[in-house]
């Protein structure tokens, strides 16, 4: 590729390129716009594993609306919104400390207005929401407490009340929902 014009190679090449033009001084502190951006899948990969080996002997600084390429090599995560730092802590802790942390889901073969008051009586619910699914079924969305899992608390009730359990599931935040719950409006 070295008697390329830098303009006919691929946007992966010219992202590689870019950044060895920053490399060639060894600064202190690397500043990457996007780097992933328009990159197949490969490239993403090769990327992300490049920044993993640079913030070794480098300070390197994202900016991406890319969540989960951040989640994948970031240490410590800034969120900004309008200009105003909204959380700067490791993304596993941003995570950790959301209201929505303690989301689980489940099914059972049970009518919401039977079951949505039991639910709430739950230990560390804050909220359950629910829809109405096929043959009886419905769909419940308990939110707790961060930190929290009331799965054995929901299966333990479906028990106690003779309620079939279809699914039971945790749903595992990411830092995409971080930045939600920080920036929204309402």
């Amino acid at each position: 590729m070295r008697r390329k014009i830098i303009r006919t190679l691929s946007k992966g090449y010219c992202q590689r390129v870019g950044l060895a033009d920053a490399l060639v001084h060894e600064p202190e502190l690397l500043i990457l716009d996007e780097p992933t951006n328009g990159l197949d899948p490969i490239q993403i990969r090769q990327i992300r594993e490049l920044i993993k080996r640079l913030a070794k002997n480098h300070t390197v600084l994202i900016s991406t609306h890319i969540l989960s390429e951040v989640e994948m090599v970031a240490d410590r995560v800034i969120i900004i919104d309008s200009g105003k730092i909204k959380a700067a802590d490791t993304p596993q802790n941003l995570i950790l400390e959301m209201r929505t942390a303690g989301r689980v889901h489940c099914e059972l073969q049970v009518p919401m207005d039977t079951a949505s008051p039991i639910l709430s009586q739950l230990e560390n619910i804050k909220k359950v929401t629910s829809e109405k699914l096929e043959d009886d079924w419905s769909r419940f969305h308990l939110w707790s407490d961060a930190g929290t899992d009331t799965r054995l608390a929901v299966s333990d009730v479906c028990a106690e009340n003779g309620w079939p359990l279809r699914s039971l599931f945790r749903y595992e935040a990411k830092l995409e929902d971080v930045f939600v719950e920080l920036t929204r409006k309402d």
